[in-house]
């Protein structure tokens, strides 16, 4: 399995999610964010249904309108946690998800349950306990502050709904083709993207992508929506879900890099949180490994 593709897919994550991030900061609708994501989804995939043969399969044509449920709410909890906390909090988390695919295969996907992966476990909660805490308000040079709780809790929905779809995808793809599995997939999410839009009893007095929010929304959209058809087509392709988010997950890692580097959160303001979220980031890249390689 061409483990580079995932490896590409977690750089352009934190890339895209950083223009995002940008975005909301400057003032973009939530909702608006989630559904120009979407859409971007549902482009990207739409042409591998000229470059890619499928079969009709009922089960599987249905499972692949269940993987785009499960997407479309698992994209609404990572733009909640986006929108809640810093990137280098929110984007590491969602490495959980490598573990809950670990579990998920052993119990769908007839895959053993090992003591490495109960450890990797264990060491991924103090990992996500590390990446929760927040810079103190007062100032204080030894003080880090409160934990997150909505970032990390909206987090880690979104990396178990994401582990549902990836489990969906391995289960169900190659017996449709991905031709006609992903397509159907992202379809099935565009048509969902509307109900973001049901309870819209919100404030149209502001414009919901403010001038200066623009550019970076659509440039982090596109950049999301193609990393996210990546990986979902390597695993349609090659299977092997599990291996593909242990590379995947270090977008964590890159997440809290770029936030150092290009600002715009605490990392970038705070010498002290960089430093724990790089080491939360880098104990749940170990937690995943030592989960996976005692599969």
């Amino acid at each position: 399995m061409p483990l580079a593709l995932p490896l590409l897919a977690s750089f352009l994550y934190a890339v895209g999610s950083w223009g995002l991030k940008l975005g909301l900061r400057r003032g973009a609708a939530p909702r608006f964010v989630t559904a120009l994501s979407n859409l971007a989804m549902a482009g990207w995939s739409a042409p591998l249904v000229l470059f890619f043969p499928g079969k009709a399969h009922q089960p599987g044509l249905l499972a692949a309108a269940l993987a785009g449920c499960t997407l479309f709410l698992g994209r609404v909890c990572a733009i909640r946690a986006l929108s809640h906390g810093d990137l280098s909090h929110a984007t590491p988390i969602l490495g959980t998800k490598t573990v809950f695919v670990a579990l998920l295969t052993s119990l769908f996907l007839n895959e053993k349950l090992t003591s490495g992966l109960m450890a990797g476990a264990v060491l991924t909660s103090l990992s996500v306990a590390l990446l929760s805490f927040t810079p103190s308000a007062s100032g204080e040079t030894r003080a880090l502050g409160k934990m997150d709780r909505p970032t990390t809790l909206w987090a880690l929905l979104a990396a178990f709904l994401f582990a549902v779809t990836d489990i969906i995808v391995q289960r169900y793809a190659r017996l449709v083709g991905v031709g006609w599995f992903q397509p159907v997939m992202f379809f099935t999410l565009a048509l969902l993207t509307p109900l973001l839009f049901t309870s819209a009893k919100q404030t149209i007095a502001s414009s919901p992508l403010p001038a200066e929010s623009r550019w970076p929304i659509f440039l982090g959209s596109g950049v999301i929506g193609f990393q996210t058809s990546l990986v979902i087509l390597v695993i349609g392709i090659f299977g092997h879900a599990t291996a593909t988010n242990v590379v995947y997950a270090s977008r964590g890692l890159w997440a809290v890099l770029m936030e150092g580097v290009a600002g715009g959160g605490a990392a970038a303001m705070d010498r002290r949180i960089l430093i724990l979220r790089l080491t939360g980031a880098a104990l749940l890249l170990a937690a995943v490994a030592l989960a996976v390689g005692s599969l």
